[in-house]
């Protein structure tokens, strides 16, 4: 891929050229709107521009130079450089600017692949969600222990960050190697005291949970709780079950699936996009 005005700062003629460029480009920047200015100290010295903001403001004005296939390139040479965990933030720039190039990607909910939270709900349950308000949040479901919804809040995060990275690689070369990168980890708040930590157990299930592993819709184990007494009963005032008696249950009843009872996963919000 040709840039639109190749440089080589190695050369010396072309060292010039670049030197006479970004004096071109922070002129033109500092007579646009004078930069801010930094006092260094208190010896007297005279205010000077803030670097960081003329750099980065010559750095917008280079860019715009470029075509957008160029800016796709630089865009991705410098999360290539970096030995950092690439931010998805920069990865969904990146897929913007593809866009530009005629090679769209259809983005997640950005906020899917960022974050979460484990919320304490009513009755002893624990809600997992991606996302923060008010820029979306996805309802992935109600979990009987803090482990299992949080276990749910990663999953989904991870599988909306692999459908990302699939996309990518089928979108651009370029994008395939910003998506084979290892990327920033997802913040995921836990709102648990450590109290509830120490006794939180894997083995306490919601309605959803059973519904999931026993492979039906949360409807029929209602009909199930209702029409059979034997049916174990939610631990005293909450709505959780211990699911070793539940498990026993389906065993004896013969409702046990095909495939065996399923692992805890979450069904991702509205379609797997997110």
């Amino acid at each position: 891929m040709t840039m639109a005005a190749p440089l080589d700062p190695v050369a010396g003629a072309d060292e010039e050229r670049v030197i006479a460029l970004i004096t071109e480009l922070t002129t033109a920047v500092l007579r646009e709107a004078p930069a801010p200015v930094v006092v260094w100290g208190t010896h007297g010295r005279d205010p000077v521009p803030a670097l960081d903001d003329v750099l980065s403001r010559v750095q917008d004005r280079w860019l715009r130079r470029l075509s957008a296939a160029d800016r796709l390139a630089v865009r991705v040479a410098a999360l290539l450089r970096s030995p950092r965990p690439t931010p998805v933030s920069d990865a969904v720039i990146a897929c913007r600017l593809a866009a530009d190039c005629g090679h769209p990607v259809e983005l997640p909910e950005f906020t899917s692949l960022t974050c979460g939270s484990v919320k304490p709900g009513r009755r002893g349950v624990w809600s997992a969600e991606v996302g923060t308000r008010p820029y979306g949040v996805g309802h992935i479901g109600d979990y009987g222990s803090i482990r299992a919804a949080n276990a749910a809040v990663w999953d989904t995060v991870e599988s909306n960050r692999e459908t990302l990275r699939a996309r990518m690689r089928a979108a651009s070369p370029l994008l395939a190697e910003v998506a084979g990168r290892a990327w920033e980890e997802p913040q995921v708040a836990v709102w648990a005291t450590p109290a509830q930590r120490d006794e939180d157990d894997p083995e306490l299930v919601t309605m959803h949970q059973i519904a999931h592993r026993a492979r039906v819709r949360v409807s029929r184990v209602e009909e199930w709780r209702a029409q059979h007494a034997a049916f174990p009963p939610p631990e005293q005032g909450t709505s959780v079950w211990f699911w070793p008696l539940v498990r026993r249950w389906l065993t004896d009843t013969g409702r046990v699936p095909a495939l065996g009872f399923a692992a805890d996963r979450p069904v991702l919000p509205r379609e797997l996009g997110y």
